[in-house]
């Protein structure tokens, strides 16, 4: 370990010799732990960045959120950094895995983030931000526009009202959810169904829709932090992101790989490991860290089938994606024994959330059964 006090002595160490991870104060003279970590993540894309931050401070905290891993109170109990380090370190060795590296290199093109959804993040992070910006941001992508709305006024948000508006939209479903939407409808509306049609984006959209919605009821079920309530939209979107990045690249093998799965049975993500080293799940881990997406999301994307190779100590994303994704999976098979077998009970049971399956369950029935 080397300490530092202050930014520019830090940069002339990290500049010095290799280090795994920073953890900045959020408030120093000169060049605070946001200017920091932007020239760290600038400078040194692979150090895991961690910023320790007062209640004071939270403010400044949002506007650095998508510079840092994760973000810390102060005072920090010595036992959470050290818990938050370990957890941060197995997602960077899950990122830096040969075989991603293998399959990353072979692609031709990762999908960047979208424009326009840097321009939403930016007005909300503005000092005053507005929700008619935002809707005038989103107006000015008719195609995607249309496609918020469409799914804004489906029977997934269970409206009262046909919305006709984007400004309405951002009123009515909060920045969150819309921060969510936009970057999901533009990712989709990247793929051409046409081009292939062995896949079905829609059925990959309506599913990723329903997983987003049961993480957020589970996450509210739970009571979890504010921060992961708002997450678990995107991290349900994104869980099965990796799929795109497969189809997109890999067409004949991708292809051959989902026949089987259908015809005999076996899990998608073991067939992928089989062909590939690795799977959809830390391929979409992976997209999501190099567009800086914060530390909960990428971790429950990475980990959504195989939650107990994690080193997760409490419920939170992780959790309530595995839960969404493996429910949803029951009433896509409509498994008349209604057995959901595609949960790790023992990593449930270690959380101590074993014996609150029959309530998730019934809370995701509900919301479902708004749907229809």
């Amino acid at each position: 370990m080397r300490f530092s006090t202050s930014s520019a002595e830090a940069l002339e160490i990290l500049s010095a010799e290799p280090f795994d991870v920073i953890v900045s104060d959020l408030r120093m003279p000169q060049m605070d732990g946001a200017q920091l970590l932007a020239e760290v993540k600038r400078l040194h894309p692979q150090v895991v960045r961690i910023i320790l931050s007062g209640q004071v401070e939270q403010e400044t905290t949002f506007k650095s959120v998508q510079l840092a891993h994760q973000s810390l109170s102060k005072p920090c109990d010595v036992d959470i950094l050290k818990h938050t380090l370990n957890k941060l370190f197995g997602l960077r060795n899950l990122l830096v895995d040969e075989s991603i590296k293998r399959i990353v290199s072979q692609i031709e093109t990762l999908p960047s983030l979208p424009a326009i959804y840097t321009e939403v993040i930016n007005e909300l992070h503005a000092a005053d931000p507005s929700v008619k910006k935002i809707g005038d941001i989103i107006a000015t992508d008719l195609a995607m526009t249309a496609k918020i709305l469409q799914v804004v006024n489906s029977a997934f948000f269970g409206l009262v009202r046909k919305i006709s508006d984007p400004k309405e939209a951002v009123m009515l479903l909060g920045t969150e959810t819309i921060k969510a939407l936009v970057l999901s409808v533009k990712i989709f509306s990247e793929f051409n169904q046409k081009k292939y049609t062995w896949f079905n984006f829609d059925e990959l959209f309506n599913h990723s829709m329903s997983v987003s919605m049961f993480a957020q009821t589970i996450s509210k079920e739970e009571r979890l932090d504010q921060y992961l309530v708002n997450n678990a939209l995107m991290a349900g979107m994104f869980h099965d992101l990796g799929k795109l990045i497969l189809v997109t690249n890999f067409q004949e093998a991708y292809q051959k790989i989902l026949i089987v799965a259908q015809h005999e049975g076996q899990h998608l993500w073991e067939l992928e490991n089989d062909q590939f080293g690795t799977s959809h799940a830390e391929i979409g881990a992976y997209l999501m860290g190099l567009w800086g997406l914060d530390y909960p999301v990428i971790e429950a994307i990475a980990y959504h089938h195989c939650p107990g190779k994690s080193l997760a100590a409490s419920t939170g994303l992780l959790t309530a994606v595995h839960f969404g994704d493996a429910y949803d999976r029951l009433k896509m098979t409509e498994d008349s024994a209604g057995k959901l077998k595609q949960l790790d009970r023992g990593y449930l049971d270690n959380l101590g959330v074993g014996h609150r399956l029959d309530d998730w369950q019934m809370v995701c029935q509900n919301l479902a059964e708004r749907k229809v």
